[in-house]
């Protein structure tokens, strides 16, 4: 993944980048929403363990661990581990974190996984057909005959018609100061750079910006790559709330699938 560095109209700011993202997010609310469905996706705790692929700052695998999963969290970068490890010890998640590329998860996970997660756009994070292609070859590697993966991207058919392109918008209060995020996507052929936005009041307007490009991968596309793999489709959602994926009218493209 390759991101823009940050800007920050601040000269000394408080935060990382990692800090910021994780406090525009609703933890709360996304792991209602995401936890039960991995959970009914992967079955009970096994001996394999769960493999959080582009973990960022680990909510999901902290409240996966809590469940009672072994649970391995990588990321590429350190500065979003730095964020996961220190919610996972307040917490008392016991989860491992390593930092790796998706073309190193085999060489450096080794195998044997249950189930293997990539959600938020993580996965199209990979930035080239290429590597996205590749990143899906390790996940099947990494997991066990009969493991499962889960793999959640924004559907991208639409937002190519749209201009500007905007999503995620949210509002999060930390600490008694309101943060308003949202994200701007602008497509150019086979590549997407979505910009992170979000402003804050603190003795006047602030914000923070932050840009890094995707490979926008399609439906059709993806299906042929796990077929490639050796991945059993098993389910196609919109959303979390798991009704049929439509290309037209869908938020979300959520994939569920079996290494055969």
């Amino acid at each position: 993944m390759t991101a823009a560095p940050a800007r920050q109209d601040d000269p000394t700011p408080a935060f990382t980048s990692s800090e910021w993202y994780d406090r525009s997010i609703d933890w709360a609310a996304r792991n209602a929403r995401e936890i039960p469905v991995l959970i009914d996706v992967f079955g009970p705790p096994g001996r394999g363990g769960i493999l959080d692929a582009g973990c960022g700052t680990g909510h999901q695998a902290s409240a996966l661990a809590q469940k009672g999963y072994r649970v391995v969290g990588a990321d590429i970068s350190d500065e979003m581990l730095d964020v996961a490890r220190r919610h996972a010890r307040t917490i008392g998640a016991d989860v491992k974190f390593i930092c790796a590329t998706y073309a190193s998860f085999r060489q450096t996970l080794d195998g044997g996984f249950d189930g293997i997660y990539c959600l938020a756009n993580s996965f199209a994070a990979a930035g080239t057909r290429d590597a996205v292609a590749q990143a899906l070859q390790q996940f099947a590697a990494c997991l066990r005959p009969g493991g499962r993966l889960f793999i959640q991207i924004l559907n991208f058919a639409p937002m190519r018609k749209e201009v500007p392109c905007i999503r995620g918008l949210r509002v999060t209060n930390v600490d008694g100061c309101e943060y308003v995020s949202l994200r701007q996507f602008h497509f150019a052929e086979d590549r997407c750079q979505v910009s992170n936005i979000t402003i804050w009041r603190q003795g006047g307007w602030r914000y923070h910006a932050q840009s890094r490009i995707l490979y926008p991968i399609g439906r059709d596309e993806l299906h042929a790559s796990c077929r490639a793999c050796g991945l059993q489709i098993d389910h196609e959602w919109g959303s979390y709330a798991r009704e049929p994926f439509d290309i037209d009218r869908s938020a979300d493209l959520i994939l569920t699938a079996t290494r055969v």
